[in-house]
């Protein structure tokens, strides 16, 4: 709203100059007041209704095409109230600088260069009395001017993010091709080796080949410090060196267990811990490969690609993978579990471990830049029935996320499931803003739901996939 010392000399300038009802005319929607370059003699005060004034340029930069195919350009919008043909009027050129059309069935009261000036020895010439509408219309043009240099300089940084993406989306074409092709050749090999060794110590040594499959099937996670605490006393007890006792520690959880091995197990895994650790990087290099091969269709997936699914997938582990391709991170933080049985659903094993791989190391990362004392992971698996797309009782499984790490604020709450969005400040591991958008869009491609609540001292990420995709992709 204008102050009064600029609304009451409007106001009266609108009573004594524009209330002559000789002095109006009407222009119906689509009809166009003035031409550019047209003269025009009159100001005019807009009453009732709406025009927009267009400019052309007068010639086409660097071509010698005629004027007219140059484009117009919107200059500003009028509305009641506003002054028209300030500037050809008050500048004594007479020529209008644009194409003012209505858009509405507009009426409008003029005044003309034949208008004497009223009250003249108060007030002063008419130039001097309309310096108020002077200075309103050209802070009314500064603003729009200022407004329609944002709309532009918003929409170019838009096209360039757009063909940034679209840039990307092309190379990605070829980089998945390319990666595909080595993580093919990882698997391939990986599987080759562990295969043959495992044949090779069968012949050889049957207690190396035990230790070798009990890496190789090793798929359950335990907590750093549990297993920390358990090579101690390993290590300490039974007079083993720490790879040794670490490796044992995988092996038998508890002292009872111990018993069932018989120290001949124990002996034999102090010189020959390194077959468990063998078989046990093999398989993380198979989870690996496979998991980089999810990696390249879940991009694909931003773009539209399928995936392949099966049945009976086993999302606890899943949640297993994901925890061990994070082991370096993990084992810096407390990570509490609480994985209930639940039923297998249709899935593609790669696509959950993505999943669930973007949400711990989004915690994790959120962790460590707020310095989060005892920073600690919690992860839950359950199941439960509930009604599904199409109104029938359809089972879900469900996983939770969370972490003591900072709050998330409710308004950003939809914003870090977009492309583009990250909280993370640049670094050695600075954010891309595609990981949330990533699981996201798979976690609607299962016809499944993900819900973010962030209160304070927890922040959790609960993942319901229903177990069958009948409308799901093959």
């Amino acid at each position: 709203m204008l102050p009064a010392h600029i609304t009451e000399p409007l106001e009266r300038l609108n009573r004594v100059y524009f209330s002559d009802p000789g002095r109006t005319i009407s222009i119906a929607k689509g009809e166009m007041l003035v031409a550019q370059g047209e003269e025009c003699h009159r100001l005019y005060l807009l009453q009732e209704g709406a025009l927009v004034a267009y400019r052309q340029a007068e010639t086409i930069g660097g071509t010698d095409l005629p004027t007219a195919m140059a484009r117009k350009h919107e200059v500003f919008r009028a509305g009641p109230g506003s002054y028209v043909c300030v500037q050809a009027f008050f500048s004594r050129t007479y020529h209008s600088s644009n194409d003012i059309v209505a858009v509405e069935d507009t009426k409008l009261a003029y005044i003309d260069d034949t208008t004497p000036a009223v009250d003249e020895t108060s007030y002063g010439s008419v130039e001097h009395q309309f310096i108020p509408v002077l200075m309103h219309e050209l802070a009314a043009r500064n603003i729009r001017m200022f407004s329609h240099a944002t709309e532009k300089e918003e929409a170019q940084r838009l096209l360039q993010r757009a063909e940034m993406a679209a840039t990307l989306g092309q190379l990605s074409a070829g980089i998945a091709h390319e990666l595909n092709n080595a993580v093919g050749v990882i698997t391939r090999r990986t599987e080759f080796v562990a295969e043959h060794m495992a044949e090779f110590l069968a012949e050889e040594d049957k207690l190396n080949a035990r230790l070798f499959r009990y890496g190789y099937e090793d798929t359950a996670f335990t907590a750093a410090s549990e297993l920390r605490t358990l090579a101690r006393k390993y290590e300490r007890e039974l007079n083993l060196p720490q790879p040794a006792a670490k490796v044992l520690a995988h092996i038998i959880p508890d002292t009872k267990t111990l018993v069932k091995f018989g120290p001949d197990f124990v002996r034999h895994v102090k010189f020959n811990y390194k077959f468990w650790e063998l078989g046990h990087d093999l398989r993380d290099m198979q989870v690996a490969a496979k998991h980089a091969t999810g990696i390249v269709r879940a991009v694909k997936l931003l773009g539209g690609g399928n995936s392949t699914r099966q049945d009976e997938v086993n999302v606890i582990e899943s949640v297993n993978d994901a925890m061990n391709l994070l082991t370096n991170k993990l084992k810096r933080i407390t990570v509490e579990t609480a994985l209930k049985p639940c039923p297998a659903i249709t899935a593609d094993l790669t696509e959950l471990v993505q999943i669930w791989t973007n949400i711990i190391n989004n915690a994790y990362d959120a962790m460590v830049q707020a310095n989060t004392p005892a920073p600690t992971l919690r992860i839950a698996t359950d199941s439960f029935t509930a009604e599904g797309m199409h109104l029938l009782p359809t089972e879900y499984v469900r996983v939770s996320i969370s972490n003591n790490g900072p709050t998330i604020p409710e308004e950003i709450h939809d914003k870090i499931f977009h492309p583009n969005f990250t909280t993370k400040k640049l670094g050695l591991d600075f954010g891309l803003g595609l990981g949330l958008s990533i699981v996201r869009r798979l976690v609607d491609s299962y016809n499944g739901t993900i819900e973010l609540t962030s209160t304070d001292g927890e922040t959790t990420f609960t993942i319901n996939l229903p177990t069958s995709q009948i409308h799901g992709k093959d």
